[in-house]
């Protein structure tokens, strides 16, 4: 049986719907968070990933940088955690990829999006005050 693994998608033009960056496959272990996914795919490619966190909220914390893209360099852009094609409703520190023996890829994906055209669940954990 195949070991589960962690897919991690980035998204960085808000205008393309393809990633501009996908990182190698990432070994899943029980409890994995999607921060520990992050921290592991960044180690794996230290030449090529980078992102920022940010401990400002209850909901966990908060991806405000990959690659050096920021949230709110582009006006009204955010970067967006989804999991398995799902917004979360999380930060990246509480957000738990769960085992599924079904499918054995978890899939995150990060994507910069510009929020004022849409309705989103985590860009308000993002913009409330500190």
């Amino acid at each position: 049986m195949a070991a589960n693994i962690v897919q991690i998608k980035i998204y960085a033009d808000p205008t393309n719907p393809n990633p501009t960056q996908v990182l190698p496959d990432v070994p899943w272990f029980a409890g994995i968070t999607v921060l520990q996914a992050m921290i592991i795919g960044e180690a794996m490619n230290p030449s090529n990933f980078t992102f920022r966190v940010e401990y400002r909220s209850i909901y966990g914390a908060q991806i405000d940088s990959i690659d050096g893209t920021t949230d709110g360099a582009t006006a009204n852009c955010y970067w967006l955690l989804w999991i398995n094609g799902n917004e979360s409703s999380v930060g990246a520190s509480e957000a738990i990829l769960f085992e599924d023996l079904n499918n054995q890829t978890a899939l995150v994906e990060w994507k910069y999006m510009d929020v004022s055209t849409m309705q989103s669940k985590s860009v308000n954990l993002k913009t409330a005050a500190p």
